[in-house]
């Protein structure tokens, strides 16, 4: 919870200074003026916070959310099912919020209202479904629902990752062998070259001229390399950057395929979850489109919800759709004619996460050979350049 800093006078005239948690500025600012004291000021206490180190990791939230059903589910009250939570949590950040949410439900608030005062953590999908099981008494089974999702979600990220993550190192490691090999290696082979009076061949001289480049600014060429990565990855989290982005993946034909296959999975899946969970369907529209990265398919989104909005059916809006597939207008036909339209997202979901695993695979197979190729390339050029001369020197010896 956030520090304040006060300055208050009490009942007798005296300033009194200090600092004090408190969930909110104006439930301080109230607690104080009940106790009778004037407050001359009140700010936030400056705190240096590594973010980086105060992240809820997503597998402790998916447990705590799962554990939170259960108690529910034994038909335990609220306040004692949020204290058995927290009781059984480490200190950190996600067990300082589910005591904050506990206060706020001690003092009137719904599990829903308490819920939006961490918005970082529970997004409106989460916060919408919650209400809905307060409304219909599911809490337990909403909240059931919720883990699922977050762990299918995490689940098929984790497979995409490690799909990913050979080729990602392999070309990391590369990356660094070279250098090390062109800084520390080559300079001291080719230092003999030039102490030999000898026309070198040009891919010598070439392999010279790098290896002194980086042996002198290696230091700053991994700096730089660092700097650009950082500028573009925060250029690229602004909508200008975004927009960018998006308009050069359209253009590439493997990774656009890629990329709508990944939004559709992400909007299927917590349309699914929305529905499922008793909300509204145009409400689930509205919230299920922030999921999306695409400006261009959440423009498409805002269009067919306000035709369903007017009575139109999910599929005859999706039907007029540019970048939503046959298929998926077909089975979300099929799930409302069956009135199993959540069912019918979920397995939507399901179609393309296996589709975009294997396109994954396939691209890494594609991608293992190229890399060779391209690494045996740079050895082969490094082994040339350093076997020329020394072919010229022992044929200059005969």
């Amino acid at each position: 919870m956030p520090v304040y800093l006060y300055t208050l006078i009490d009942k007798k005239g005296n300033i009194i200074k200090g600092k004090k948690e408190s969930s909110d500025l104006n439930s301080l600012k109230l607690e104080f003026q009940k106790e009778g004291y004037y407050i001359l000021n009140i700010v936030e206490e400056k705190r240096f916070d590594l973010k980086i180190f105060d992240k809820v990791r997503e597998d402790d939230f998916i447990i705590a959310i799962r554990e939170l059903a259960t108690f529910l589910n034994s038909k335990i009250p609220l306040d004692e099912a949020l204290s058995g939570l927290t009781s059984q949590m480490k200190d950190g950040k996600l067990k300082n919020i589910f005591i904050d949410i506990q206060k706020s439900i001690r003092e009137g608030a719904s599990l829903s209202q308490a819920l939006k005062k961490h918005p970082n953590l529970f997004s409106d999908m989460i916060i919408s479904m919650v209400k809905s099981g307060e409304e219909t008494g599911n809490l337990d089974l909403i909240l059931l629902r919720i883990s699922d999702f977050f762990e299918k979600r995490s689940n098929f990220k984790n497979r995409i990752k490690t799909i990913m993550t050979y080729p990602i190192f392999m070309i990391i490691v590369a990356f660094f062998v070279v250098i090390f090999i062109l800084t520390f290696i080559i300079p001291t082979i080719t230092r003999i070259f030039s102490e030999i009076s000898i026309n070198l061949p040009v891919l010598t001289r070439i392999l010279i001229k790098i290896a002194n480049f980086f042996r002198i600014f290696w230091l700053y060429l991994i700096f730089l390399i660092f700097l650009i990565f950082f500028t573009i990855r925060n250029f690229f989290k602004t909508e200008k950057g975004k927009l960018i982005v998006e308009k050069a993946i359209w253009k590439i034909p493997f990774f656009n395929d890629i990329f709508l296959k990944r939004e559709i999975i992400n909007f299927s899946k917590t349309l699914s979850t929305l529905i499922n969970g008793g909300v509204d369907i145009i409400e689930s529209l509205n919230i299920a489109k922030n999921v999306l990265v695409s400006f261009n398919i959440k423009k498409e989104i805002e269009e067919i919800t306000e035709y369903v909005s007017k009575g139109g059916s999910l599929s005859s809006g999706f039907g007029k759709s540019r970048y939503f597939p046959y298929l998926f207008t077909q089975l979300i036909s099929a799930g409302e004619r069956s009135g199993n339209l959540p069912e019918m997202l979920d397995k939507i979901g399901n179609i393309y996460e296996e589709e975009l695993s294997q396109k994954s695979i396939r691209f890494v197979t594609f991608l293992e050979p190229f890399m060779i190729l391209f690494m045996g390339g740079i050895i082969g050029f490094i082994v040339m350049s350093v076997l020329l001369p020394i072919f010229q020197i022992s044929q200059s010896i005969k």
